[in-house]
């Protein structure tokens, strides 16, 4: 079972138009090259163990943002396969919390939108966070994923682009 949650907000993304479906958004240059920057993921997730940063299981929402966020994650932990969940980019979390349940990894990475990382957090743990694009936080979880039953070990706010 999943002991480290971390939920991560894609990174800066182009901006909502009708000529482009929204999961075909991708990240800014900027936002791409904020979360790649010194202030971006490198100092996000040195938070980490070197066993949770070698091990570490790394999904992401169908979006192409969340994807390109999860690209990011991966130059920084090292080179892994990013799975990519349509529940996700639906944003259900009961769906997801079972997937969670269901899951070996000690350490889990989840790339993925607003409002479905505040409510997770906010469900799993009873803390409401504001998480900016490329935001992180990652959890320590109880083995029941019942509501307020986990605890938030950090947060580090998105950098800024």
């Amino acid at each position: 079972m999943v002991k480290t949650l971390i939920l991560v907000r894609h990174g800066q993304a182009e901006p909502s138009s009708a000529a482009v479906p929204d999961i075909e958004r991708s990240l800014t240059d900027a936002g791409r090259a904020a979360l790649a920057g010194p202030q971006g993921f490198p100092r996000t997730f040195a938070l980490l163990s070197s066993d949770e940063r070698r091990e570490a299981a790394l999904w992401a929402s169908e979006a192409l943002r969340a994807r390109q966020t999860a690209q990011e994650v991966a130059a920084v932990l090292g080179e892994r396969t990013i799975t990519s969940y349509s529940y996700l980019f639906d944003q259900d979390e009961q769906r997801f919390i079972e997937h969670v349940r269901q899951t070996d990894a000690d350490c889990l990475i989840v790339v993925g939108h607003i409002p479905f990382v505040d409510r997770v957090t906010e469900y799993l743990t009873g803390s409401r966070l504001s998480f900016r694009p490329g935001a992180a936080a990652a959890l320590r979880l109880d083995h029941s994923l019942g509501p307020c039953q986990s605890e938030v070990i950090w947060f580090v706010q998105g950098p800024a682009v």
